[in-house]
């Protein structure tokens, strides 16, 4: 997002419109103007802007008014939304604080700080709408673009994806409060395992895998502890009579009764050592050809390195 964004600035003077118009213009931002609160609503579902500028007082609907209906709808819940404003006093702002208003810009606020805070709030809500929402992990366009930058460095590098095992049977038959306290578990002992590598990424590309980016000679330690702790925590999450019998009984996807091993991990490290690595996904292509290598393993985590030339 960010340069490219689409903002739309809303405000009944021609000349501040015309001013703020040049300057987002000018760094590069595409501008969608409105004269009042009603068309600043109107061009917000036409246009979808990634940010909104808003004058506080506007004819037909005021800044307040055009928040409240804004956020009345979910698509634009994340929205950054900026209130321009020549007033200052406290109540006002504690009002818009309530509405979820993201930030302030008192007139006349002059080009640096315009852009400035724009930017902030455009790479702030780029990040929220990435995250993954259970684990706070970065999410799948974060991941590309880091991997993506270790193939342009050149530098030897791993990729790490991993992929519990039985989670989904775990989930049907405990629920899914009980799958998210996996996972939650799960992604911090990635991280912990991670935190040792320098520079490492962690990212959560959806469900139940994960990845890891980080230098190649710390890939297998870090994969290492993963399974390691990833076993040692499993049995935690089975109830008494389960841990006791070192299994869980429950149905298959045929309806069938079938004893189900504990959560463990599978991980495919791929890395350009000895070949190399030349888009996103060649990487993503033999990470799951690893992974599912590692998965057919049948007792407890495991990790496949990729060691063919």
């Amino acid at each position: 997002m960010e340069n490219n964004a689409k903002i739309l600035l809303a405000d009944d003077s021609h000349a501040i419109r015309f001013l703020v118009s040049e300057i987002l213009t000018n760094a590069g931002f595409t501008v969608i103007q409105a004269e009042n609160g009603q068309e600043a609503i109107d061009k917000t579902y036409k246009e979808n802007p990634d940010l909104l500028i808003l004058d506080y007082e506007m004819p037909v609907k005021t800044g307040f008014d055009v928040v409240k209906e804004v956020r009345s709808r979910t698509g634009y819940l994340h929205t950054p939304i900026v209130i321009f404003t020549a007033v200052t006093d406290k109540s006002t702002k504690l009002e818009g604080l309530g509405l979820d208003i993201d930030d302030y810009l008192t007139k006349p606020a002059d080009e640096d700080e315009i852009v400035a805070r724009v930017k902030l709030l455009l790479k702030r809500s780029k990040q929220k709408m990435d995250s993954n929402p259970l684990t706070r992990l970065p999410g799948n366009p974060s991941i590309q673009a880091r991997v993506e930058a270790q193939i342009a460095a050149g530098k030897p590098f791993a990729v790490l994806y991993c992929d519990l095992n039985n989670f989904k049977s775990f989930n049907d038959h405990y629920g899914f409060e009980a799958g998210d306290r996996v996972l939650k578990t799960e992604a911090e002992i990635i991280t912990r395992a991670a935190a040792k590598a320098p520079g490492a990424f962690v990212g959560h590309i959806g469900g139940d895998d994960f990845i890891v980016v980080c230098p190649f000679e710390y890939a297998e330690s870090v994969a290492s502890e993963i399974a390691a702790e990833t076993d040692k925590v499993a049995p935690t999450f089975y109830n008494e009579t389960d841990r006791a019998q070192g299994f869980m009984t429950s149905t298959n996807r045929k309806g069938e009764v079938e004893n189900f091993k504990f959560l463990s991990i599978g991980i495919g490290i791929v890395h350009n050592t000895k070949k190399p690595l030349t888009s996103f996904a060649m990487v993503s292509n033999i990470g799951s050809e690893l992974k599912c290598l590692a998965k057919q393993h049948e007792d407890g985590s495991f990790y496949v390195m990729d060691r063919r030339a």
